[in-house]
């Protein structure tokens, strides 16, 4: 395994801590145009390993764009909060990087706060490319090691797939 400079390691987490803060803001501008690639894939799964479906939309996405756009709208009734932990970096080649962050996520309802939320954890799996001095996610894999909704979390989401919202 080859170890990674501590200024890559920097430009890495600071990349990585601005994507928790634009989902965060909801500034999805910058999450689609300053964080990923714009052929990367984001993928998200459940503690089950496999992509979470909220609603009808399998939680894969082949662009930042397509994720900025559906979670724009996911997350606008929502107030969140990502905490990402300390990476852990390989260097696989010159200008690529592998990465694993911790995270633990917080979504509550902006009407009815703690009653109707979801908590939860896990791991970020992803690839990092320096483009032009720059790096940018090439492919990102969320996997939740735990997840805890309210009852009420969960009849809001069949509640919103039945309305179209999501």
């Amino acid at each position: 395994m080859a170890h990674v400079s501590p200024e890559v390691a920097l430009a890495i987490s600071r990349q990585k801590a601005r994507y928790a803060r634009y989902a965060d803001t909801k500034q999805w501008d910058k999450f689609d145009k300053e964080i990923g690639l714009p052929t990367a894939q984001y993928v998200y799964c459940g503690t089950d390993g496999q992509p979470v479906v909220l609603g009808t939309q399998k939680c894969v996405f082949e662009s930042p764009g397509a994720c900025a756009a559906w979670f724009g709208n996911f997350f606008s009734y929502l107030e969140t909060l990502h905490n990402i932990g300390l990476g852990d970096f390989e260097q696989i080649a010159a200008d690529q990087v592998k990465a694993v962050f911790g995270f633990e996520d917080q979504l509550f309802s902006k009407h009815l706060g703690s009653w109707a939320g979801l908590r939860g954890g896990g791991f970020y799996y992803e690839t990092w490319k320096l483009v032009d001095g720059e790096w940018y996610i090439q492919d990102l894999r969320m996997e939740r090691t735990y997840q805890q909704a309210t009852f009420l979390f969960k009849v809001g989401l069949v509640g919103a797939s039945l309305l179209g919202l999501i």
